[in-house]
């Protein structure tokens, strides 16, 4: 049995989890799928005041107070920047870190550091335009890998604004991440960053 931290990506939730969490409940594992401050179901949150170190919390209180040791983080899209944050302040509580099309940063750099110059300034465009300087529409999700129109569809519903502190802040690593035992990047096939394409080569 494993204890399964699931971290979702950018516009959504714990709740994109919800499938692969049933699958992995049913044969016999621990899953938490926690949501981000000012995301999904905490949408109303929203606030100026939340940054990168507030994500990388929500996580770590999630392990703390569960009490959760051995943890397998499995990090989405911009989930790896907050898993990764994570994984470096509380090394001992992992078992394994599995970034799945995931942001894999490195000491100093942000999420909007990852993307070409002229996709960073359309991003704080329309946040400013549409997300009322706080929030980064969904607007912006060039695919979303779903195949099905009617699951599509359903997806796109349930997106959310994503706060634009944390896509501007540039992550604090002492290194620690590396020391977590077991690691691994898995790219989708259907879909992904050319950016994470890069970690492949």
């Amino acid at each position: 049995m494993t204890t399964f931290v699931l971290v979702h990506g950018a516009w959504c939730g714990g709740w994109i989890w919800r499938a692969v969490a049933d699958h992995l409940r049913d044969a016999g594992h621990v899953v938490y799928t926690p949501t981000f401050s000012g995301m999904g179901e905490r949408a109303h949150l929203l606030s100026k005041d939340i940054t990168l170190q507030t994500h990388i919390q929500d996580l770590v209180n999630v392990i703390e107070y569960e009490g959760l040791e051995d943890v397998a983080l499995v990090a989405h899209s911009y989930g790896g920047m907050v898993a990764t944050g994570v994984a470096d302040r509380i090394t001992d509580k992992l078992g394994a870190l599995i970034y799945l099309d995931a942001a894999l940063p490195e000491d100093g750099q942000a999420m909007l550091d990852l993307v070409p110059p002229d996709r960073k300034a359309t991003v704080i465009k329309l946040a400013e335009e549409e997300g009322g300087g706080l929030g980064i529409p969904s607007s912006l999700l060039l695919d979303t890998g779903i195949e099905d129109a009617a699951e599509r569809e359903a997806f796109i519903a349930r997106t959310c604004l994503h706060p634009l502190a944390p896509q501007l802040e540039a992550i604090r690593l002492e290194g620690n991440f590396n020391r977590v035992p077991k690691k691994a990047y898995v790219l989708a096939g259907i879909s992904n960053s050319h950016h994470f394409r890069s970690y492949m080569e």
